[in-house]
């Protein structure tokens, strides 16, 4: 049996949700649960650890669903992408903070990509931080920074670069 792609209305979705329609909660876990998982997972670097964020994720979700509107936010995605970066990043500093060591020049990393971003220079890590962790567009983050969206999107493929190249280490 093949399967079709779903196509789900975000305006009604949100509407359900905001009834605590529960057909409308599992509709939403099972539509998006496993994009936000892996991003979850890149920024906490464990499974287990990656799994209870994301259940975390979704009862924020569902509790807070009446303010996704007055987020700003366009896309429903995007809110809930903002959401799970937000706990993964909490999660993580507190695996920062659960292995601490008592050498404070040597730096415990929770996962591949704050190692990663550790290793850039300063204004290439805060545009990294800005559009990773934050999820803002390009144009936001040049604005914040002072500079034109091109200059960062340019940043932004050197990121990349650097990147590829931190993997094959």
């Amino acid at each position: 049996m093949q399967q079709t792609a779903v196509h789900i209305d975000e305006y009604i979705i949100t509407e359900r949700l905001i009834a605590g329609d529960p057909g409308a909660q599992e509709l939403v876990y099972d539509y998006y649960g496993p994009a936000l998982f892996s991003i979850i997972l890149q920024v906490v670097g464990d499974t287990a650890k990656a799994e209870d964020v994301l259940t975390r994720t979704f009862i924020q979700v569902f509790k807070n669903v009446v303010t996704y509107r007055e987020t700003g936010n366009t896309t429903l995605f995007g809110w809930l992408m903002r959401i799970a970066r937000e706990q993964a990043l909490k999660e993580a500093a507190v695996m920062e903070v659960n292995e601490d060591s008592s050498d404070d020049v040597v730096k415990h990393d929770s996962s591949l990509l704050q190692r990663f971003a550790n290793r850039l220079p300063a204004e290439s890590k805060t545009i990294f931080h800005l559009c990773y962790y934050k999820g803002l567009p390009k144009e936001a983050v040049a604005r914040m920074l002072g500079t034109q969206p091109d200059e960062v999107m340019v940043k932004l493929k050197d990121i990349m670069v650097a990147f590829r190249k931190f993997l094959g280490e």
